[in-house]
């Protein structure tokens, strides 16, 4: 199996979700292991899987900037033509700073609010292209035809949002560059 379909299908959604409920059950007391700071292991978790993920998705639209810039005139009318070309080279790289900072832990805070801001954008760009019936290629995780827009992207989106949202107001993580000085 290919790791763009691992990423496209329920797979990362059933991950993400799952992710979101051990969070939830340690936040809330619903599950604390003896000794353990499991709010924290819980949010280093969600710290790799955004990082490893926003940095999986860039891979594809690395390399090549002029068929992701195909794509976003494809598909993405939102954004102004003057500014496509750059959009379409700083966009993939963002990712991939993004990604690598959540799971080296290196200003994982910053990079958990980019995250968010990542995901809120695409979950609005997604959600206007389903709305207007829209039938293009997302472009999220491979640039292939093969990845369409439907309103399952949208609600994909949207837990990786929430994702973000929890690892963005976590105290602490764990095995995190930031936490070297302490």
């Amino acid at each position: 199996m290919k790791v763009d379909q691992i990423l496209n299908d329920g797979t990362l959604c059933a991950l993400s979700l799952f992710l979101i409920l051990i969070w939830a059950g340690v936040k809330f007391r619903l599950y604390a292991p003896p000794r353990w700071d499991g709010e924290t292991a819980a949010a280093t978790l969600l710290r790799l899987a955004c990082g490893f993920l926003l940095a999986g998705a860039s891979l594809d639209k690395l390399g090549d900037a002029a068929g992701f810039l195909g794509l976003m005139k494809e598909c993405y009318f939102f954004v102004p033509d003057p500014i496509q070309p750059l959009t379409a080279v700083v966009i993939p790289w963002l990712e991939f700073f993004t990604g690598l900072c959540l799971v080296s832990g290196f200003r994982w805070r910053a990079a958990a609010l980019v995250f968010c801001g990542l995901m809120a954008v695409y979950t609005l760009a997604i959600s206007w292209d389903v709305l207007h019936g829209i039938d293009c290629s997302c472009g999220c995780f491979s640039k292939d035809a093969g990845e369409k827009m439907t309103g399952w992207t949208v609600l994909r989106d949207l837990l990786f949002l929430a994702m973000g949202s929890i690892l963005l107001v976590s105290r602490r993580t764990f095995a995190a560059l930031d936490r070297l000085n302490d």
